[in-house]
């Protein structure tokens, strides 16, 4: 789940004054009410350097940066992995006459070097302001544009600055920003109104309270005194074609009582290293929909197996080079756990996935005959680029007060963020950009359950019925499709109507309504023979 506002990384052209005062101090990013993240910067006129922490993305980007005659001329930015501050990737820009010299060092994967024309004002990092806002504050109240250097992206866009007194609207690119200066010249707040993020200079003085989402809660997978249902804590051996056995933490749910051996059914999380709740802190801390999923399936007497993803949590395995092929192995390591167990009926199984576990639940699927049935919530029905483009355009398409001129520029742009999200060489998205799940889903023999939010904008509703469309077409006749209104791709409501990913943080109400789970529970035990 990406929930990008699209700001930032930039080269440029008009002169500047070289310092206008030292600046220092924090911003606060909130999105409506909500604290998203913070940066915490230190600007002297010859250098900048910004730390930018935003838990929800679980990204923290770190940007050092050095000025001469007020451009810059060498830059230095690493992108880390919260919460365990892993480095993911890093950027160097030298300027070498009128051209910058530039490298991209993944963790994993070869060095890029390259070579772009330009002399830039600012170089900055993604999520972050500081270098818009030294930018602004350098102008000094006179109107110009500048381009501003975009790394990551190999971009440069150009930022128009207009004052207006106090006020101050800056454009990059398509993208419209405000901003409001205080008496000592200084930006006091600045806001991306097309994704509503506001970031807000911390006045000093009270120490700051710790920063929501940087520390992980103990998750806790027993069941309360009472419940209808027991929770069992173990461990799944998997054995994949290359590489070291691992295990993977897990918790057996089973209905308390009511009889020695059940049907089982086993989850499979949403894209991103997930717990086995599919526990979405910090950006959603109460969201536990497998949990959820568990606790009623128990109800209409089936059991549920839950894992940690790889890499994650309690469980072992590598991540890093790991694709949903990898994935699609540790499911099938699952179920055969499953059919060991003296408590569960063998032969009446099925899969439970969510966003990227509706891709790879098929793929498990089509070659496993006993596998008794399928249920896909949010499942895909194209490959993940087309997925990502539609989730980049779709804000720009929803955007007010843009002309046609800057609605096509802002497209222009989400478009290209769109490739340059993919085009990167992990190889979970080198697979994942170009799989198409369709023939795939036309292998599919089983009973076939598609869950789908008429609101969801991470993978349009329309896909639902592509991917039912499918399955029917490989000759399976057993498919169903619900589309919920009113329901956005984490299955709950969405109070603005939109289901805009820029609510989640918002979100009070953090349970899929019962209609989903009776709809879910009511379909598996037909097709499992429960109870």
């Amino acid at each position: 789940m990406r929930a990008a506002w699209g700001v930032l990384l930039t080269l440029a052209a008009a002169p500047l004054p070289a310092q206008v005062g030292r600046d220092a101090g924090v911003f606060r990013i909130y999105q409506g009410a909500q604290e998203l993240g913070r940066e915490v910067f230190s600007d002297d006129g010859a250098s900048l350097t910004t730390t930018v922490t935003i838990p929800l993305l679980a990204t923290r980007l770190w940007l050092e940066q050095t000025r001469v005659r007020g451009r810059a001329v060498r830059a230095e930015i690493r992108a880390y992995v919260l919460p365990a501050d892993t480095l993911v990737r890093s950027y160097t820009a030298q300027a070498d006459g009128d051209s910058m010299r530039l490298a991209l060092t993944p963790a994993h994967g070869e060095v890029r070097r390259w070579v772009r024309a330009g002399s830039p004002v600012e170089i900055s990092a993604e999520q972050s302001v500081a270098g818009i806002v030294s930018l602004i504050q350098r102008a000094n109240r006179s109107n110009g544009t500048w381009a501003v250097w975009i790394p990551s992206a190999d971009s440069s866009l150009p930022l128009s600055i207009t004052f207006s007194g106090d006020s101050v609207e800056a454009r990059l690119g398509g993208q419209q920003m405000f901003a409001l200066l205080g008496a000592d010249g200084r930006v006091h707040w600045l806001e991306v109104p097309v994704s509503r993020v506001r970031f807000v200079r911390h006045a000093g003085g009270d120490s700051l309270p710790p920063l929501p989402g940087t520390t992980r809660p103990a998750p806790d997978y027993t069941a309360p005194a009472g419940a209808a249902w027991t929770a069992e804590q173990v461990r799944v051996p998997v054995r994949p074609a290359a590489g070291d056995t691992f295990s993977l933490g897990c918790t057996l749910t089973k209905p308390a009582g009511g009889g020695p051996r059940f049907p089982a059914v086993m989850t499979l999380t949403g894209s991103g290293s997930q717990d086995r709740d599919e526990n979405l802190w910090p950006l959603l801390a109460g969201y536990r929909l497998f949990r959820d999923v568990a606790v009623r399936l128990a109800s209409a007497g089936i059991a549920t197996l839950r894992c940690d993803d790889r890499g994650f949590g309690a469980s072992g395995g590598a991540v890093a080079s790991a694709t949903m092929v990898d994935l699609a192995g540790d499911a099938r390591a699952q179920l055969e756990w499953l059919r060991t167990r003296h408590d569960v009926i063998a032969d009446r199984l099925a899969i439970v996935g969510h966003s990227e576990g509706g891709i790879v639940g098929p793929m498990v699927a089509a070659d496993d005959a006993r596998l008794r049935a399928l249920v896909l919530m949010a499942g895909t029905g194209k490959p993940m680029a087309a997925v990502i483009r539609d989730q980049f355009v779709w804000p720009v398409e929803r955007a007010t007060g843009l002309s046609d001129a800057q609605r096509a520029a802002a497209m222009t742009e989400a478009l290209r963020q769109a490739r340059e999200f993919t085009d990167v060489s992990l190889p979970y998205l080198r697979h994942a950009r170009d799989y198409d799940p369709l023939p795939t889903a036309r292998r599919v023999r089983q009973p076939v359950l598609i869950l789908q939010g008429a609101l969801d904008r991470q993978v349009s509703a329309g896909q639902a019925d592509t991917l039912g469309a499918a399955v029917r077409e490989g000759g399976n006749p057993d498919v169903t499709v619900r589309v919920f209104p009113s329901l956005n791709h984490l299955f709950l409501v969405s109070p603005s109507g939109t289901g805009a990913t820029d609510e989640y943080a918002s979100l009070r109400e953090v349970t899929p309504p019962a209609e989903v789970l009776d709809a879910l529970a009511q379909w598996l035990a037909r097709r499992l023979e429960a109870r």
